[in-house]
């Protein structure tokens, strides 16, 4: 096998959707990612999440959801950390019915968007450690497109602003790293 030149890894924008019911467990998850990940670069609005009633009975209704993102950039194999540490901070908001909060956390590239996830499929790429890639989102054309297997609410491009955001901030930390080398 090859050795790897860890120079040439690329550098990913790390972030996180978090889904929430109240005001109060959205702050403590988001006052835990800081703790884990480092401060936000970029907090997006609240927004109402009702694509689904899949986390109805664990999290209740009316949820909302919001993105953040992390300004220190990291490498694409990182996600496999960040989605177990994601799960350790659900785990310590939970209570009697379940998760309180819940914490999808992804990168973006300048090509796509990719979350983590602990159930494999067909579409999904295994990482290591019990974690799938999801190849969520892709970048083209000034614009986010899903694919087939695109959650409703990224297909829907829900998301589409925090995320084209996102991207400029990535883009504008990448152009600074390399006028810093």
């Amino acid at each position: 096998m090859a050795d790897i030149n860890d120079d040439a890894v690329p550098s990913v924008k790390l972030f996180a959707a978090i889904l929430y019911r109240d005001l109060e467990w959205l702050e403590q998850g988001l006052e835990r990612l800081q703790g884990r990940f480092g401060p936000f670069d970029f907090r997006g609005p609240a927004r109402r999440f009702d694509f689904t009633e899949f986390y109805a009975a664990e999290m209740g209704s009316e949820l909302s959801r919001c993105l953040v993102g992390f300004a220190r950039l990291t490498e694409p194999p990182f996600l496999v950390e960040a989605k177990w540490q994601a799960r350790a901070i659900e785990t310590e908001l939970a209570g009697e019915r379940g998760r309180r909060v819940n914490i999808d956390v992804g990168y973006l590239d300048l090509f796509k968007v990719v979350l983590a996830s602990f159930k494999g499929r067909g579409n999904k790429l295994y990482l290591g450690r019990e974690v799938w890639a999801d190849i969520t989102l892709t970048y083209g054309k000034g614009k986010f497109q899903p694919l087939p297997w695109s959650f409703p609410d990224f297909k829907a491009g829900a998301y589409d602003d925090d995320l084209l955001e996102l991207r400029r901030i990535f883009k504008a930390a990448l152009k600074q790293r390399g006028a810093d080398a």
